[in-house]
C-alpha cells in the first residue's frame, strides 16, 4: 500500500517530537494573527506516518510556500517519503542535514547554510542534569540561589503579561535581531492556556529578569528572554533556567529546545545555552525550489 500526502481541514497530531515550528499550536497562533496555514498527512490506509505544516505568504503575484523545519515522520518510515511536493516556489528548512540532501535530490538549492539549535535531553533525573551542568554555569548557579532573587513562575496571561513584551521589543532594537511578533505570543498562550510557562525573578526593586518557554507535545520551546542591567550580577537568568529545566522535567518533557546558537552574534548567549548541558546540532540548510514537482501531486 503506497504512502500518500493528504490535505487535512485539521491539524493532524505529529507521529513524533518536534520543532515548535510543526506543532499544531504554533499553527494555530499563527491563524490566531492572520497567517495561511496548511496541513498535511501522510498516510498508509488508515495510519498516519507523518505531518506537515506549511506557511503561505504572498510576494506580489507570487504565492510562497515555507516549510519550517518539517515534515515530522514517525521513527521506522522510509527517509524518502519525506519529500512534501510542493507548489512552487517553495522554500524548506528541513530539521536535519539528511532530510536536506533528499530535498536537494529533487532539485532544491541551497538559500541559506545550515544553522545549529542547543537541545538538552531533559530525560535524566535533576541529580545527572545537575552534573551535566558546565561548571562555570553551576557556579553561576549556587551564587544565584544563595543572593537576594524571589522567583516565581505560572503560564503567560496575555492580558496581565502583554507589558512584558514591551521589554522584548526593545531589547530586539537595541540588539538588531527580530523574532515573532508579541502577537504570536499573546494569541499562543489565548489558544492553549496551560501551554506556556513563564519564569520571573525579583528582587527589591522589582522584576529583574524572566524568560518564557512554549509547551508542545514531549518538548518545550525557548521562546523569549530579557533581563534589567542589574540581573547580571545577580545571575537571574541562570536561576530562571534551571528552575525552568527541573520544572520541564517533572511535568514529563523529554527535550527542551533552546534555539538557534549564533556564535559570531550573539556568543555570550551561545555560551549560557551550552552551560545548561545542551548538545548544538545542526539543522539543513534552507532551501528553494522555483519550479514545481512534476507528476507529484497531494491528494485533497
Amino acid at each position: 500500500m503506497s504512502l500518500t500526502w493528504t490535505l487535512r481541514d485539521t491539524a493532524p497530531d505529529p507521529p513524533d517530537a518536534c520543532a515548535l515550528q510543526q506543532h499544531p499550536r504554533y499553527g494555530a497562533a499563527m491563524r490566531a494573527i492572520g497567517a495561511d496555514v496548511g496541513w498535511y498527512a501522510l498516510t498508509r490506509g488508515a495510519r498516519t506516518l507523518g505531518t506537515a505544516q506549511i506557511l503561505c505568504r504572498r510576494l506580489g503575484p507570487l504565492r510562497l510556500t515555507w516549510l519550517p523545519r518539517g515534515p515530522v515522520l514517525s521513527p521506522g518510515t522510509e527517509p524518502g517519503a519525506a519529500i512534501l511536493p510542493l507548489p512552487s516556489p517553495s522554500v524548506v528548512q528541513p530539521d536535519t542535514p539528511t532530510t536536506a540532501r533528499l530535498y536537494q535530490s529533487h532539485g532544491y538549492r541551497t538559500l541559506l547554510t545550515p544553522a545549529h539549535v542547543a537541545e538538552l535531553d531533559l530525560a535524566p533525573g535533576p541529580d545527572a542534569l545537575f552534573s551535566g551542568l558546565h561548571g562555570k554555569w553551576r557556579n553561576r548557579l549556587r551564587a544565584a540561589q544563595a543572593g537576594p532573587l524571589r522567583t516565581h513562575h505560572r503560564p503567560f496571561d496575555p492580558d496581565r503579561d502583554a507589558d512584558l513584551l514591551i521589554h522584548d521589543q526593545h531589547q530586539q532594537r537595541a540588539r538588531g535581531y527580530r523574532a515573532l511578533p508579541p502577537g504570536f505570543t499573546c494569541a499562543f498562550a489565548a489558544t492553549h492556556r496551560q501551554a506556556s510557562r513563564l519564569f520571573i525573578a525579583h528582587d527589591r526593586a522589582g522584576m529583574l529578569a524572566y524568560l518564557l518557554f512554549l509547551l508542545h507535545g514531549p518538548t518545550a520551546t525557548y521562546h523569549i528572554g530579557w533581563a534589567a542591567p542589574a540581573a547580571r550580577r545577580t545571575h537571574a537568568h541562570t536561576l530562571l533556567m534551571w528552575q525552568a529545566i527541573t520544572y520541564l522535567h517533572q511535568r514529563g518533557l523529554t527535550r527542551l529546545d533552546l534555539g538557534p546558537l549564533d556564535t559570531e552574534a550573539a556568543p555570550g548567549l551561545a555560551r549560557f545555552k551550552l552551560g545548561t548541558g545542551a548538545i548544538a546540532r545542526a539543522l539543513g540548510p534552507t532551501l528553494l525550489r522555483l519550479l514545481p514537482h512534476r507528476g507529484a501531486a497531494i491528494a485533497a
